[in-house]
């Protein structure tokens, strides 16, 4: 897909029209300068700046207070909310097919959220779990696809809902391997992925005590038929057994449970996955398992370089623009920095994630703006200006700590 093409789609996602330049004030416009503004790393961004940024771009000589109620405006919010809830977009080759054993799957996808601080004023809006620490609180929940690094469904909500009330649709995920943390388990939901088709792979909650089936190392035979607790001795750096997981009434669910020793806390850390020997090595659950970090990273290009988490104002609105903004511009540098990092500057997908997706993004934000608007540079300066960047995406310690993907992508099938 071409750069001209990809900009069109943009601009259609944004809502631009022919007729925008009608209007004194475009609701385009203003999306497009709050993104530009809040992607540019530096201080701390406020609506000043936007209105600035606004100025700057479009040459419309608008008074702060103006701009400010648009900003507030609900019609503003709604437009930007639909432009999230709609982008899409497409790499030209597969991301996971170079990737060895993760080409088994769809996709990989991994469900978490993060909290999002606000002003203390919005705590009877958006109420925090820490009245102390964080009395006004965002939640921000999103599905991350691994293979374009962005989110592929997101919802923000107060922070004192409970994580599992927010769930994507998981018949998506059918064929995939999906990764989550603890907040999300329970034996009703794991039987769920089962029978969707979904393979996983999480934490094992401490409260939940599996009944011991078949034992594959790590373990005497004769604790078949016993609870997997503190009398079960176990021996050896891996452990690994078959378990029941009991169900409402005399139902119950078969899973693979490995547990890792720690040599500095010398206590098992158990994982739990419904993927057999035959796929994927107990060796391995670990490092996969780690690939969970990539949508903590997501997160944190969120709040501190698309400035998510620095939100001053206390209009609900604004708070909820300001929000949304951050992530569409997410998706944005996904769609387009990726597909010149793998295709044009043959850069490995594995050395990258979203955090030095975002850095890159922040560089050529006001560039890519005056791209969109038609104004001063062309696309194939933009595209120049941007290959001279992508160097930026490797992280400069990978030779010393390589990233879980590139681990994982030594594995081969069984």
């Amino acid at each position: 897909m071409s750069f001209i093409h990809k900009l069109n789609t943009l601009r259609k996602v944004l809502g631009i029209n022919d007729h925008f330049q009608r209007e004194k004030i475009s609701l385009f416009e203003i999306v497009v300068s709050v993104i530009t503004t809040f992607s540019v790393c530096g201080k701390k961004k406020s609506i000043a700046d936007a209105h600035r940024n606004f100025v700057k771009h479009t040459g419309k000589n608008v008074s702060r207070s103006s701009f400010w109620e648009r900003i507030a405006n609900k019609t503003l919010l709604d437009f930007i909310e639909k432009a999230v809830l709609k982008f899409s977009f497409h790499i030209q080759e597969k991301a996971l097919s170079k990737l060895s054993w993760l080409s088994l799957f769809e996709d990989v996808f991994i469900y978490d959220a993060s909290p999002i601080r606000l002003p203390a004023g919005l705590s009877n809006i958006f109420p925090g779990n820490r009245k102390n620490h964080s009395p006004a609180c965002l939640k921000l929940s999103a599905l991350y696809r691994l293979s374009v690094r962005s989110p592929e469904w997101i919802k923000i909500s107060a922070q004192k809902s409970h994580d599992s009330k927010f769930l994507p649709d998981l018949n998506q995920l059918k064929g995939s391997l999906f990764l989550f943390d603890l907040g999300y388990f329970s034996h009703a939901f794991l039987r769920q992925l089962c029978e969707i088709g979904v393979w996983f792979v999480c934490r094992l909650k401490a409260n939940s005590v599996p009944i011991i089936t078949k034992v594959v190392k790590g373990v005497a035979k004769r604790h078949i038929g016993r609870p997997l607790d503190k009398n079960v001795n176990l021996r050896g750096m891996i452990v690994e057994v078959w378990g029941k997981l009991n169900l409402p009434g005399t139902k119950s669910l078969e899973v693979r449970l490995i547990g890792f020793r720690f040599p500095l806390t010398k206590e098992y850390r158990w994982y739990v996955t419904n993927m057999p020997s035959s796929m994927v090595l107990a060796e391995w659950i670990y490092h996969i398992y780690r690939l969970r970090w990539q949508i903590e990273l997501f997160f944190k290009s969120i709040k501190s370089m698309l400035h998510a988490d620095q939100i001053t104002s206390e209009n609900e609105n604004i708070v909820l623009v300001t929000a949304y903004s951050s992530i569409l511009a997410s998706l944005i540098a996904s769609s387009i920095i990726i597909e010149y990092a793998v295709v044009s500057a043959k850069i490995e997908l594995k050395s990258i994630t979203a955090q030095r997706i975002t850095f890159v993004f922040s560089q050529i934000a006001h560039d890519l703006a005056k791209c969109i608007l038609k104004k001063d540079i062309s696309p194939k300066s933009f595209i120049n200006n941007l290959k001279t960047l992508l160097p930026l995406l490797v992280c400069p310690n990978r030779k010393h700590r390589p990233t879980s993907l590139e681990i994982i992508s030594t594995f081969d099938s069984i």
